[in-house]
């Protein structure tokens, strides 16, 4: 198939004001680009007017959990607002009653939203049932709660002891309560899951490609790469062969791979092992990402990782020329890491060596030192975190935080390689990974509740666009995407409205109406 395409509104992905009306693809690739009275070809496809992006591409997400999530129940604002409301959106579910060997599923719930104000417990879920294992993750993906099914499958007692970097809840007379802290923790539930049913999570993971291309995503970077109870890459060849279009690079998680010789970096344009990835902290949230100001709880959040664990992190990415991607929340974590690589010198030249993911909060002297810093920096963050969670910022960071939260114009104006990203489903908002959301945060910096958070750093909308599309697309290796010239894929997407010009407050209701991959439809 080698399709032609008049009349659009190109966006080229080369600049803010570069658009063109017409292009042809041949063998997969953009070949030409120009103005459609250039065209004569009778079965040129009519675009009438519609507004073309370059593929978009989620560089920092979680497409394991969101194939969980697709298939579990979302305990999130604005359907559930209550442990009440959870229960019985989890009573709802389809897996209900399947049997002994199939568990509930649900995501999204922030115990600041629910009525009750406080987490769910073992006793809540067990409610819903005590012969099949319930598990629900957190907004931030970071911890879960399970029912006392769950529990028993991952062998959790009174004395199982916390796993390094993560906490089992207790009750006072030291009963397992449920509640699983932190990603250490939370695994111990997933591996039990995980452990039932490979073919399962194919299958799942099959069933979320139409999710991606429904968002006109056609590229994703996997934050969360295993090598137990299953390698990730594994998972991703069934998934590919069994149908999985989004183009992938998978990030292993640095403790499951230190030690491990045999981990290089991989090229293949659709799959590619692309770096590591490592824990500096928690979430905002959750009041454990680690900052240098306390919480009104009087706790600064935890340090996942020290300097020298740090080290060792960067040694073994440079010594494998892998890349890694840093989670790093509060400001003591992001400072952590400036002190300890700014003046290393890179050790990949196709895209940043270090990724610093969510950078949620950036003072000036932060930024002047990535600025002035040898390293060549990536940052990578989601608005869609201030739309959707605005009152637990303003709850628990100091008000000189909270105006340095969620800089992306300094982000972008600074050194740095920048782009926007989901980090699906770890926020509470039903569309977790919707670009449209997150791009109409960064420009509006209008949260769900009408808050206008730091009004001075909002980016423009060409701007929000280009760190989905070509800014993405250099930090996350997916060299083949994000513009839409002769010699780039011709990946792009068709929407039902003109995002650069409707009213800003419509953004986030912009949809894709149809996705192509190599010159061909998929959605």
């Amino acid at each position: 198939m080698m399709p032609t395409f008049i009349n659009g509104k190109i966006f080229m992905g080369t600049g803010t004001t570069n658009f063109v009306s017409a292009m042809k693809i041949e063998h997969g690739k953009v070949t030409w680009i120009g103005d459609s009275n250039e065209i004569s070809d009778p079965d040129a496809i009519n675009l009438n007017g519609k507004t073309v992006l370059p593929g978009l591409i989620d560089v920092h997400t979680h497409p394991k959990y969101i194939a969980d999530a697709l298939h579990g129940v979302a305990c999130t604002p604005p359907n559930v607002n209550s442990i009440e409301d959870m229960k019985t959106a989890l009573r709802h579910s389809p897996a209900l009653g399947k049997g002994a060997d199939t568990w509930i599923e649900g995501w999204g719930f922030d115990e600041t939203k629910l009525a009750e104000h406080r987490t769910p417990t073992v006793d809540d879920l067990d409610e819903i049932s005590t012969t099949q294992p319930i598990f629900v993750y957190r907004s931030d993906c970071h911890s879960s709660i399970g029912n006392s099914k769950a529990l028993e499958l991952a062998g959790i007692t009174p004395t199982t002891p916390d796993p390094v970097g993560g906490f089992i809840g207790h009750f006072p007379d030291g009963r397992p309560n449920g509640y699983m802290k932190e990603v250490a923790a939370t695994q111990l539930l997933i591996k039990a899951k995980s452990a039932q049913s490979y073919q399962g999570d194919v299958d799942n993971m099959v069933n979320s490609s139409e999710h991606y291309l429904k968002n006109g995503i056609v590229a994703i970077g996997e934050m969360m790469g295993r090598i137990r109870p299953y390698d990730s890459l594994k998972l991703y060849q069934d998934s590919v062969k069994a149908g999985f279009k989004p183009k992938s690079s998978i990030y292993y998680v640095y403790d499951e791979v230190a030690g491990n010789t045999k981990l290089k970096p991989t090229k293949d344009n659709q799959l590619r092992i692309a770096g590591i990835k490592v824990f500096m902290d928690g979430s905002i949230s959750g009041e454990t990402a680690y900052n240098s100001q306390p919480y009104p709880s009087g706790k600064n959040g935890v340090c996942l990782t020290d300097a020298t664990k740090l080290k060792q992190t960067v040694a073994y990415a440079k010594a494998h020329d892998l890349q890694v991607a840093i989670h790093a929340m509060g400001d003591a974590a992001i400072q952590l890491i400036l002190d300890v690589t700014d003046r290393m010198e890179p050790w990949l030249a196709d895209r940043p060596s270090i990724r610093i993911e969510h950078a949620s909060i950036l003072s000036d002297e932060m930024l002047n030192q990535i600025n002035t810093a040898t390293m060549q920096y990536a940052l990578v963050t989601q608005p869609i975190f201030l739309f959707a969670e605005d009152e637990s910022y303003r709850n628990y960071l100091s008000p000189q935080q909270f105006k340095e939260a969620y800089r992306v114009k300094s982000m972008m104006d600074s050194k740095a390689e920048f782009a926007l990203s989901s980090d699906a489903p770890c926020t509470p908002w039903a569309e977790p990974d919707s670009p449209f959301v997150n791009i109409y945060a960064a420009v509006t910096r209008t949260a769900v509740n009408g808050d206008v958070v730091n009004a001075e750093e909002a980016i423009s909308v060409p701007e929000a666009v280009l760190a989905y599309t070509s800014w993405p697309a250099k930090i996350g290796g997916f060299q083949q995407n994000g513009k839409l010239t002769p010699g780039y894929a011709g990946d792009f997407v068709i929407l039902d409205r003109d995002i650069f010009s409707v009213p800003h407050d419509e953004i986030k209701d912009v949809r894709v109406e149809e996705t192509w991959m190599a010159g061909e439809k998929v959605y």
